[in-house]
């Protein structure tokens, strides 16, 4: 297994990064980003600390200990077990202040391993090769080394009001065919901790207009020649004393410059067909939602936390408003949890033999989290009250002239005067800077925005008026069924990503 000290020699590769003015030659060791990839660092040390050996790795069935990434849950057990080691790293990574760690971007990968034929069968250009091939290597060599592959799937917005705008856009096409792989050019507009990924994985969201030289899947070096990651304005803050949160990584979203960079065929995965890219993709990111999820339901816990421990700090917890107001963060805990856990109960067998949570269960969850978000951080602030911004910096607290002043000011009903400061740091981190802004932000928009995701739920055939869900309606209204649909080649492969993929509808688990 990979540990964090062979991770940052890997950085170390040549990649091409600016952040703000500056361009990072190490990612390493420049302000703006040793930070995080000390954190991505931990991530594969975790998996070598003996105390933890369970819960992070695996015995596969060669006798070789692995990372619990690379897990294949084949029941429900076996989804919960994968579900602790997911809860694990989001714990142990600063409670979910980072949502692009190496086994939340490699579960995308799953969809590819599971069903590599339809990438491959409806490939448009390929004359004929059989990309499935390259996939399952590509697979072997990202497990065998404990890569981190950071999605890129986001295309530049279009100027909607022109139809010419997608043929028009800087958005990554295919420029060249050649005998050994193809040559690409363009952009992808946002990708989420490019900079400490080993690969960048290629993909697209399907939208009306898009040109079939657009649609391209698959695998690029981050040092590839011909690519450049140009990442936002950091907000990572390097002060750990005053900053325990900020001071621990920023992952950085890139625009990303793909300046003639070829591909060879074996990372390759899908060209070509834009009605491919129309359903596919959402099955790669229904994992990574449900590992959405967690992090989420791991960020609700922390809020409730932080509510206990400032009002018992400063002596308002016995108070009975007070209390039902926690109580409201509680119960926004406790039903992301009940989502959670019924997306396993109600999961099923995919056609691959994994088992497979419930999609309707975790991407309503995670649907639940965004709408109240706002509403349970705004509770969390209000509850700290001017505990949770007006405290003195770590330089004031230890100055002998303030310090006698400035410790009455944090004294509390329990705990010591400095602890109130610490419970202050973390809430003013997640909740009142720009560092807290932007997680926010990332999971507003993560995989697939709110929006997107209950559009393409309502395409599964469950959700559809001839589907199961309107099966007691016809009844008691005393309508008849519905013909059976019109199936092809096409629909019965796609019927897959279509369906609730797990949902048990009427009684029987959809296969």
């Amino acid at each position: 297994m990979r540990t964090g000290d062979q991770y940052l020699e890997s950085l170390r590769d040549g990649r091409v990064l600016w952040v703000g003015g500056d361009r990072v030659d190490d990612v390493t060791t420049h302000p703006k980003t040793r930070a995080q990839a000390k954190r991505i660092a931990k991530f594969y040390d975790l998996h070598h600390d003996p105390k933890m050996q369970d819960v992070m790795t695996f015995v596969d069935d060669d006798g070789e200990r692995r990372s619990m990434m690379w897990f294949k849950h084949t029941d429900a057990e076996g989804l919960r077990r994968k579900r602790v080691y997911l809860e694990t790293v989001v714990r142990e990574l600063d409670g979910g202040s980072t949502g692009r760690t190496p086994c939340a971007n490699n579960y995308g990968l799953v969809t590819y391993e599971e069903d590599p034929a339809p990438w491959s069968e409806q490939s448009v250009g390929t004359d004929g090769r059989d990309l499935t091939v390259g996939i399952r290597e590509f697979l072997e060599l990202v497990k065998e080394g404990d890569l981190n592959c950071a999605f890129a799937f986001i295309d530049p917005q279009l100027d909607r009001s022109k139809e010419s705008s997608a043929k028009s856009s800087p958005t990554l096409r295919i420029v060249e065919r050649r005998e050994d792989g193809i040559v690409v050019a363009g952009v992808k507009a946002v990708s989420t901790g490019t900079p400490f990924a080993d690969y960048i994985h290629l993909g697209v969201f399907y939208r009306p207009g898009i040109q079939s030289e657009q649609v391209i899947y698959g695998a690029v070096p981050a040092n590839a020649p011909g690519v450049t990651m140009v990442s936002r304005e950091a907000t990572v803050r390097d002060d750990p004393d005053n900053h325990p949160l900020a001071s621990a990584g920023d992952e950085l979203e890139c625009t990303v410059i793909f300046d003639n960079v070829f591909i060879p065929w074996e990372r390759v995965f899908h060209i070509g067909s834009p009605e491919h890219a129309s359903l596919y993709p959402q099955r790669i990111f229904d994992w990574v939602h449900y590992e959405a999820l967690i992090r989420t339901m791991v960020r609700a816990e922390l809020m409730v936390g932080l509510a206990l421990l400032m009002t018992e700090h400063i002596g308002t917890f016995q108070l009975p408003p007070v209390q039902a107001r926690v109580a409201r963060l509680v119960e926004f805990y406790q039903t992301l949890r009940a989502h959670v856990i019924a997306s396993e109960t109600e999961g099923f067998l995919s056609p691959a033999g994994l088992f497979k949570p419930n999609v309707l269960l975790f991407d309503f969850g995670r649907s639940y989290y965004l709408e109240r978000y706002a509403e349970m951080r705004n509770e969390v602030v209000d509850l700290a009250g001017r505990a949770s911004l007006l405290f003195p910096t770590e330089e004031q607290w230890n100055n002998p002239e303030l310090h006698d002043w400035l410790e009455p000011l944090q004294s509390g009903a329990v705990g010591e005067p400095y602890d109130r400061m610490r419970i202050s740091r973390v809430i003013r981190d997640l909740f009142l800077t720009d560092f807290g802004d932007r997680v926010s932000t990332f999971e507003q928009f993560n995989g697939t925005p709110m929006l997107t995701t209950r559009m393409l739920t309502m395409k599964r055939s469950e959700l559809s008026p001839s589907g199961p869900l309107t099966e007691l309606a016809r009844r008691v209204c005393g309508i008849s069924a519905p013909a059976a649909p019109e199936v092809t080649a096409y629909t019965e492969q796609a019927e897959y990503a279509r369906r609730l993929d797990g949902a048990r509808a009427q009684g029987s688990l959809v296969r």
